[in-house]
């Protein structure tokens, strides 16, 4: 994971640019619904913050966090008309996040699954599902395919997705065939999970 935060800090203020290009309600919509009306979301691996923006103009309580230090001044920087509380945390542990003792509606891991590694995937599966409030959605979006920059990643299964929420008690509530890559990167495909708690 060390060599993907040097890679994301050296290079935030490009990648800022390129995730902002992209509309949260466009990159987001198949699982729209699933946002709470009120209550606090979790968003794992904000990046430039567009999600977490998104979610506090909603007037939801959000907590933003993001293991990348550079990054994680730069969204904080373009976010200062929003309420959010930002973390310089990590997965799989997010000892920070439980810190605060919060519980969630809400918990997004967008573009940060394929980082983890099989070991970690299982170790954040739970540490997730301990920080869901009951019936609180967890959104997950997989990327398929390799990066072509310093970035390292992991091969991502929906079979595994399925059966990490299996073993620990979560159930699949919406499961997204494989999409375009809204940056026309054609090598790249996503797809979206959605557990409920």
């Amino acid at each position: 994971m060390d060599d993907n935060l040097i890679f994301y800090s050296e290079n935030a203020i490009a990648l800022s640019g390129q995730y902002d290009s992209v509309e949260f309600e466009s990159l987001h919509k198949d699982w729209l619904v699933f946002i709470p009306r009120s209550g606090s979301v979790l968003d794992i691996g904000a990046g430039s913050g567009r999600d977490a923006r998104y979610f506090a103009s909603s007037s939801l309580n959000v907590v933003a966090v993001e293991p990348a230090e550079n990054f994680l001044e730069l969204a904080i920087s373009q976010s200062t008309q929003h309420k959010i509380t930002w973390l310089l945390d990590s997965l799989p542990i997010l000892e920070k996040v439980k810190a605060l003792g919060t519980s969630f509606h809400l918990i997004l891991l967008s573009a940060v699954w394929m980082h983890l590694s099989p070991d970690e995937r299982q170790i954040t599966m739970k540490s997730l599902k301990n920080l869901l409030v009951n019936k609180g959605k967890l959104v997950i979006t997989l990327r398929y395919g390799e990066f072509n920059d310093a970035r390292t990643s992991y091969p991502v299964s929906i079979n595994e997705v399925l059966r990490l929420a299996e073993l620990n008690g979560l159930s699949i509530i919406l499961q997204t065939t494989q999409t375009e890559d809204k940056l026309g990167r054609s090598d790249v495909t996503w797809q979206t999970v959605v557990i409920e708690n």
